[in-house]
């Protein structure tokens, strides 16, 4: 019987760097201090390498958000914001969580975060722990769940206690 091959941070951004362009459908779980019930929305993701991301909310309200490069555009109640991500960093390091995972980029991820891996192959989390202070006072972690080369969620945990849940499920 062969060896099994070791399952860690190498083996896992190169199974995610395989996965071309794609689609995805989501649900997103936001459990904030200041409302009484969490917030459910629905929606499609569209990833286009290396770093185009779109988060195209659908309901309770549309919405679209588009990264690409440096910047991101957010469209809310038909008003239109544009952003360039340098200006903020924060939002440049979490995007860059996303970014990086989904290209299997190691070197990107490890700018902003500290990484830890458990599980296999099978069946994996790697949590990215913020290196940046400002950002420490904001994230305390971002969990990436998958199996494989697949991303099936993403659990950021904000210092303040709120977090945000993202179900990814791939269109086939």
């Amino acid at each position: 019987m062969p060896a099994l091959a070791a399952w860690d941070v190498a083996s896992l951004m190169a199974a995610l760097g395989k996965h071309p362009a794609g689609k995805a459908r989501f649900t997103e779980t936001k459990t904030l201090s200041v409302l009484n019930a969490p917030v459910v929305s629905t929606g499609e993701l569209v990833y286009s390498p290396p770093d185009r991301l779109e988060k195209n909310t659908l309901t309770p309200k549309p919405e679209s958000l588009v990264v690409e490069h440096d910047n991101l555009v957010m469209v809310r109640d038909g008003r239109r914001r544009e952003l360039r991500l340098q200006q903020y960093p924060e939002v440049l390091s979490i995007v860059e969580a996303v970014r990086g995972t989904l290209i299997g980029n190691r070197g990107l991820l490890e700018q902003y975060y500290a990484l830890d891996l458990a599980g296999s192959q099978q069946g994996w989390q790697l949590t990215l722990k913020p290196l940046d202070e400002r950002m420490k006072r904001w994230v305390r972690q971002i969990a990436v769940v998958g199996k494989a080369g697949e991303i099936t969620s993403i659990e950021t945990q904000q210092m303040d206690g709120d977090k945000s849940v993202l179900l990814i499920e791939p269109e086939r």
